[in-house]
C-alpha cells in the first residue's frame, strides 16, 4: 500500500516551535498525514501558514496568540479534517440564575369613575413600554378596553381572576389586594 503524500503546515513566529511540537502530537495521535514546520517549508508547498504576529501581510495567514496554543492547533486539526469548528458565540449560554419572582397586585377600583369598575394591576416591575405591551395582552385575553398609565394597568370590567391567571402563567406571583 502507497504511503499517503505528507501535507505540511508552517508555522512562523517567535512560537512556532512550540505550534508545531503541539501540532505534530496532535497529528500523530490521529495518523494524519500531516508534518509541522518552523521557518522554511524546505521544498515543500506549506497547505497552511500559522504566524504568530500581531499582525499578518498575508491574508492567506492565522494569526494566532500564544495563550492557548493547544485549543487553536486542535481548531486547526478540526478544519484540516473537514470538521466544524464551535465558535465561542455558539456554545451553549450559561444559565443564568432564576430571576426574581415579583409580586403584583390585582384589584377592583370604583372611584371617580360613576359607579363604573376597573380591574387595576399595580406594582409591576416593568418600563413603561414592556408595561404597554403587558397591557395589550392582558386587554386582548379579557376581550374588554383598558390603559396603562402611572405605572399600572387599568382594564375595564371585573376580570380580577382572569389577570391573575394569566400573569401567573406569564410568571408573576400575584396577590389581589382589596375586595
Amino acid at each position: 500500500m502507497a504511503k499517503a503524500a505528507t501535507k505540511v503546515v508552517l508555522f512562523v513566529g517567535e512560537h512556532a516551535t512550540a505550534a508545531a511540537g503541539v501540532f505534530r502530537t496532535v497529528a500523530g495521535r490521529f495518523g494524519l498525514p500531516w508534518d509541522a514546520r518552523t521557518g522554511d517549508p524546505g521544498g515543500a508547498e506549506p497547505t497552511a501558514v500559522v504566524a504568530f504576529s500581531a499582525d499578518s501581510r498575508y491574508p492567506s495567514a492565522e494569526v494566532w496568540s500564544a495563550t492557548d496554543l493547544e485549543t487553536q492547533v486542535n481548531g486547526l486539526v478540526a478544519r484540516l479534517l473537514g470538521g466544524r469548528v464551535v465558535a465561542e458565540a455558539e456554545l451553549p449560554a450559561k444559565k443564568e440564575p432564576p430571576k426574581k419572582v415579583h409580586t403584583v397586585k390585582v384589584s377592583r377600583e370604583t372611584a371617580g369613575r360613576r359607579g363604573k369598575g376597573v380591574t387595576v394591576v399595580s406594582e409591576l416591575p416593568l418600563t413603561l413600554d414592556q408595561i404597554d405591551a403587558l397591557a395589550t395582552t392582558l386587554k386582548t385575553k379579557c376581550g374588554t378596553g383598558g390603559t396603562a398609565k402611572d405605572g399600572r394597568i387599568e382594564i375595564q370590567g371585573d376580570h380580577r381572576d382572569r389577570l391573575a391567571a394569566e400573569l401567573e402563567k406569564l410568571g408573576y406571583k400575584v396577590k389581589r389586594a382589596g375586595g
